[in-house]
């Protein structure tokens, strides 16, 4: 891990957010050969949004298929937040809000042209389930509230 491209402090983000990177993480993690699955399933169950968890593979598989260079995320259990990981935050914010044109913008600057059209979809369907279980992520920044 390189902290020198890391803004956050993993706590000091809302529930929403972590609960987010986490999952995230821990799917990387299941990736690496660690057993997540058990997890995973029970924390989309827990809220109620066990669909949501297929919408977080998807996302996940299209970003690790589609990017033109390494994705950095860290393993679950890290405090810092790289650069890709706060942009993939911004992509749900953006997601959730809305938006049409900052998700593909974001989607683009690590992905393929063809992935980051069907990656920005699978991100607003995941954003929409997180939101539907209560997990709402503001469009301002964990920067922006300590401003």
């Amino acid at each position: 891990m390189d902290d020198r491209d890391c803004r956050w402090d993993r706590l000091a983000l809302p529930f929403a957010e972590q609960f987010s990177l986490w999952a995230m993480r821990l799917w990387v993690d299941g990736r690496r050969g660690q057993p997540v699955e058990h997890a995973l399933e029970g924390a989309f169950r827990r809220l109620h949004r066990p669909q949501a968890l297929r919408r977080l593979e998807l996302l996940m598989l299209s970003l690790a298929h589609g990017a033109i260079r390494p994705i950095r995320l860290w393993p679950a259990c890290s405090r810092p937040v790289s650069d890709d990981e706060a942009r993939l935050l911004d992509l749900l914010r953006y997601s959730q809000a809305g938006e049409q044109f900052v998700p593909a913008l974001l989607c683009r600057s690590f992905l393929r042209p063809n992935a980051a059209a069907v990656t920005a979809r699978l991100a607003r369907d995941l954003a929409e389930d997180l939101a539907q279980a209560g997990l709402r992520l503001p469009l301002q920044t964990p920067e922006d509230r300590h401003a």
